[in-house]
């Protein structure tokens, strides 16, 4: 029997990959995420957006921060596009505010550059 015999399997939640902080004010919502957004933490992304999004009314802005996201997976990708679809609908502007490798890379390489609202800096995501 080996010392790895006894290690059994924990499920990880998705909180304990990927943690969000919220600020809110009277003209924004902001989400600062930090973690990997994947496949097992897309849910979680589409939650905490969705329940900014519903305290947001028009014009406020909903602004996710991603400068803490090491990774941004294609599923992470679809929720933010479908978040994107979702604001525009009801007229609440969508910024991302990226401008890490993983973030700037993945919108790049799955052609959402044009979809996505991406600003470097979340003093210019404030300033829209």
């Amino acid at each position: 029997m080996s010392e790895f015999d006894e290690v059994r399997s924990l499920p990880v939640r998705a909180t304990d990959l990927l943690r969000v902080r919220r600020e809110d004010s009277a003209s924004v919502v902001v989400l600062h995420f930090t973690g990997d957004i994947d496949l097992s933490t897309a849910g979680f992304l589409a939650e905490q957006l969705r329940l900014a999004e519903e305290s947001a009314a028009p014009p406020a802005s909903l602004v996710a921060d991603l400068e803490g996201v090491g990774f941004l997976g294609s599923a992470g990708l679809m929720v933010l596009a479908r978040q994107q679809e979702q604001c525009e609908r009801r007229g609440i502007p969508f910024l991302i505010v990226g401008s890490s490798r993983a973030v700037v890379r993945s919108i790049e390489m799955a052609g959402l550059e044009t979809v996505l609202r991406v600003v470097p800096t979340i003093q210019e995501a404030l300033a829209v």
